[in-house]
């Protein structure tokens, strides 16, 4: 599977209704004043809107808690992360991550360096460090996407010091930093850091991926850089106006964090009586499972016939024996944790 998400491809397979594990979207769904934000935004369907993003940049800064002019709006997290890759020729990240970094990096004929993990897939800054090249954007998700872990403000401050050190650049990818209890606030030097790229987005926060809603902190003179490559509008009418109400989402994020942490532990507690899997440790609104048994493939397909699609991978060293699921909602997640022991007894030696 390249990507979570892709319920149009299982469609049929099942004759239940098809639950999506696969992607990591907020199960409370979209919060209540970003539908009403979202019913404004289809009012101004007619105009263009501002190509500058003014009123969205001011709404996002004082939310966060920096200057406007220091923010680049986009297309979702993923455009602005392709603009920062083109902008440089060396790409440095641990490995495994999130496919698309590298991905976008060979189309770009970019030199990549990876450092390889091994299990339990959490970085060795230390080593990290050691093996840095000159001059490269390092690319680093925390929450760390797939396992979900997530590095301290401390180990960030000591990447970024050797970022700077070998005469390069740090983007922090903190897509899944909401759902973390005091991730945020935990972050926030980020922000003020002069070769620190921060990206965040509302796409799995708040619910949001059909609107494609992300942004990004830039802070030395690399947004002029970012804004030349940058295609004009590439914020809708509808994400916009949801941008400017997210200060107004506090609350439902307290309750999120809240909800998922209880459920996770739920499935946590499942896969730690399993004889057959475990999960590796994280913060995130997902857990990353490792088959002790068995072949990943007749979980993702006994689990696909049940109506529930799990996100596979498609290359080493994840291949063969993991798979990530999301936390859903209350009654979805009692329901996997239903087939798992139906799963687990069907299999031999068990």
């Amino acid at each position: 599977m390249e990507h979570g998400g892709d319920t149009k491809t299982y469609q049929g397979k099942s004759a239940h209704p098809l639950a999506d594990f696969s992607a990591n979207i907020n199960p409370l769904g979209v919060p209540e004043v970003l539908k009403e934000a979202m019913a404004r935004g289809l009012e101004g369907a007619h105009r263009y809107p501002d190509r500058f993003y003014r009123d969205l940049r001011r709404a996002l800064g004082d939310w966060m808690g920096v200057e406007a002019d220091h923010l680049v709006v986009g297309n979702g997290a993923m455009e602005i992360i392709a603009i920062c890759i083109s902008l440089f020729d060396k790409i440095y990240l641990p490995t495994p991550a999130f496919g698309e970094y590298e991905s976008i990096a060979k189309d770009l004929k970019k030199e990549i360096t990876t450092y390889p993990m091994s299990r339990p897939f959490r970085l060795n800054v230390d080593d990290f460090i050691a093996h840095m090249p000159e001059g490269a954007l390092t690319i680093i998700t925390n929450p760390h996407n797939p396992t979900g872990y997530t590095l301290s403000g401390d180990e960030v401050a000591e990447i970024y010091g050797a970022v700077v050190a070998h005469d390069g650049y740090l983007l922090a990818d903190e897509t899944f930093l909401p759902f973390v209890k005091g991730g945020e606030e935990g972050q926030k030097a980020g922000l003020y850091r002069p070769k620190q790229i921060t990206v965040r987005a509302a796409t799995k926060s708040h619910a949001l991926p059909g609107l494609r809603l992300g942004w990004a902190v830039m802070n030395d003179g690399l947004r002029d850089r970012f804004l030349a490559r940058q295609l004009p509008w590439s914020v809708n009418a509808v994400a916009e106006a949801c941008g400017l109400r997210l200060k107004d989402c506090d609350e439902y994020m307290a309750k999120s964090r809240e909800f998922i942490a209880a459920e996770r532990e739920k499935l946590l507690a499942l896969f730690k009586e399993s004889e057959i899997a475990e999960a590796l440790l994280g913060e995130a609104n997902f857990l990353l499972i490792r088959l002790k048994s068995g072949d990943v493939e007749a979980c993702f397909d006994f689990f696909l016939r049940e109506g529930i699609l799990l996100r596979t991978f498609s290359e080493a060293p994840l291949k063969d024996h993991y798979f990530r699921m999301a936390v859903r909602g209350e009654k979805e997640n009692a329901r996997f944790r239903e087939l798992w022991t139906q799963f687990e007894r069907s299999r031999p030696n068990v």
